[in-house]
């Protein structure tokens, strides 16, 4: 799909009161493409697509009945990646000069996973050729930066209103590398810590108890440890705690069909049944 440039940056769906301190971003479930990308590269609507992650606001659709805000992307990843500083940028994608303070030397850059991302995966480079930053920078001023101001907004709202602050980073995850795995096992869910520097440590423990008990295989911050959103925005000393929440997709998604699965609709109710579960154990943590 493409959309208009005057399409909004972001969805944010809440009820009339809030009743929980809890707020949950979906950065990566964006869908929508500007026609333009399409004349800069050679890749097909697809290629993007298998970027993303599917459907991941759409399994926490229950949010706002629940009393919880759930801001989520437009854009897909592929055109601006929200979880992501906004000065990852790769000085090699571009013919202009970047400003001087760019994070050259982040990891996601050098592998090609900026802000504005030069790949897809090692085999699929996106552009055709080197773009122009000058006109590239409205990814950042009318994407990336309202999302994050409301972002902002919401969780300063859960710290004036609440005295405290949960930020869920909700992502999906594609079947690991064998050598990945953990123990020949695949997770169905990881959650992002930062290394316990996002997050209280009992917020993190009870919230894999919760799905464990659910029989599902729980990690944390193994591999994947939380990123731009969970960093920025998980400051205990603050009582604004941030945790990523990665679902293996192999729990409600057709890669080869792109669509749910027939075990969809099952994950969803499990989720909804979690949350409840977690909203029952904040009170009883010291946040």
């Amino acid at each position: 799909m493409t959309i208009s440039k005057n399409y909004p940056p972001f969805l944010l769906e809440k009820s009339g009161k809030q009743s929980f301190p809890v707020v949950l971003s979906s950065p990566h479930s964006g869908t929508f493409y500007p026609e333009r990308l399409f004349h800069l590269t050679d890749l097909k609507l697809s290629d993007f697509q298998r970027y993303e992650d599917a459907a991941v606001d759409r399994l926490f659709s229950f949010a706002s009945a629940m009393g919880m805000p759930l801001l989520s992307a437009v854009y897909g990843r592929a055109w601006v990646d929200l979880n992501r500083h906004p000065l990852e940028l790769d000085s090699t994608m571009f013919f202009d000069e970047l400003p001087p303070q760019v994070g050259t030397d982040s990891k996601r850059v050098q592998y090609g996973f900026g802000v504005i991302p030069r790949q897809l995966n090692a085999n699929k480079l996106i552009y055709k050729k080197k773009l122009y930053f000058s006109k590239e920078q409205e990814r950042l001023t009318k994407v990336h930066f309202p999302y994050h101001d409301a972002l902002k907004k919401l969780l300063q709202k859960n710290l004036d209103t609440f005295g405290k602050s949960v930020l869920l980073d909700l992502h999906s995850m594609p079947i690991l590398p064998s050598d990945c795995l953990i123990k020949g096992r695949m997770p169905d869910f990881v959650l992002g810590t930062a290394h316990g520097e996002a997050c209280s440590q009992a917020l993190a423990e009870q919230a894999a108890e919760i799905l464990r008990k659910m029989d599902f295989f729980v990690m944390i911050d193994l591999p994947y440890s939380g990123a731009y959103t969970t960093v920025n925005y998980g400051r205990p000393k603050i009582h604004s705690h941030a945790m990523q929440i990665e679902i293996g997709r192999h729990l409600y998604w057709d890669e080869d069909q792109y669509a749910p699965s027939e075990n969809f609709n099952a994950l969803w109710r499990k989720l909804s049944i979690f949350m409840d579960r977690f909203l029952g154990i904040l009170p009883t943590l010291t946040l």
